[in-house]
């Protein structure tokens, strides 16, 4: 039985869902299928692998940081068949063709691109009372994620491979919000701009247990500090059930970009969005 390796990261269960639904579709086609979500575990080497896959979130238009540091430190694959997937809650950019490029140049032998809409659950957005891509991935996006599935597995089998266009550039104004959030500001500035309101603060823990890369640690008195290995992704503001932490987000520099981004999501009509309330943790509709 040949067997598959499916890599992904989920935080929100978006894009495990996706994973789960190739997964399915692939042990229908007698694939022994092992998922592995980079939030829980170590990714394994791919090695004894006959298939590779490999699944990201869109973060500020680009994979996460972590998640590309995976992707650079695979061996070469040598012919390997690989697939892509990619869940964006409203634009991707081009995550997949930094992935594809990657993957390329390690050895990989593209099977299959797939990409669909996942749950925007951004702090920027949600606090500015806009949740993006409700729902998804929907009911139709999952059907066609297995079929993808299908697809992928007969193409090893020799069906022809149209390799898909390569997605375009995110807009210059998106390209500048990537830039203002790349790594080396996230590693030596915007590390210093997380903040804690001590008399909200209750030393729960839970941002200590949802960071995905163990980059927050117990400070004085026992209160959150951030390292060095911030994604960004807010999820510790995002999930603090006191609203006690500040993040980078919450500066005027970013409040621009945050304005036009949700203007023109919100306006565009190949997007759904929600009008919510995100306090103490908890997001609900309006």
């Amino acid at each position: 039985m040949p067997r598959s390796l499916i890599v992904y990261f989920s935080q929100t269960a978006t894009t495990a869902r996706v994973a789960e639904a190739i997964a399915a579709e692939l042990r229908s086609a007698e694939y022994q299928v092992d998922l592995c979500n980079m939030k829980e575990q170590r990714a394994p080497d791919p090695g004894g692998y006959d298939l590779l896959g490999i699944g990201s979130p869109v973060y500020f238009y680009r994979p996460p940081f972590h998640f590309r540091d995976y992707l650079n430190g695979l061996p070469q694959l040598n012919g390997l068949p690989a697939f892509t997937f990619v869940l964006h809650g409203t634009y991707r950019g081009d995550t997949g063709t930094v992935i594809r490029h990657i993957m390329a140049g390690k050895g990989a032998k593209e099977v299959g691109y797939f990409h669909c809409r996942g749950a925007d659950y951004f702090q920027g957005y949600l606090k500015q009372g806009y949740l993006f891509s409700p729902g998804h991935p929907t009911a139709e996006e999952l059907y066609q994620a297995k079929a993808f599935g299908g697809e992928v597995a007969a193409h090893i089998a020799g069906k022809q491979y149209a390799r898909p266009a390569e997605d375009s550039p995110p807009r210059v104004v998106y390209r500048l919000e990537r830039f203002l959030s790349n790594r080396w500001l996230a590693r030596h500035v915007y590390r210093r701009l997380f903040t804690v309101d001590k008399k909200k603060c209750t030393i729960c823990g839970v941002c200590f247990s949802m960071c995905p890369t163990a980059n927050i640690t117990e400070g004085k008195g026992k209160y959150p500090t951030w390292g060095r290995n911030c994604l960004p992704c807010l999820t510790c503001q995002l999930k603090c059930p006191e609203d006690a932490i500040g993040s980078p987000m919450d500066w005027l520099m970013f409040r621009p970009f945050l304005i036009y981004n949700i203007r023109n999501a919100s306006r565009d009509p190949s997007l759904d969005h929600a009008r919510v309330i995100h306090s103490k943790g908890y997001t609900k509709l309006v």
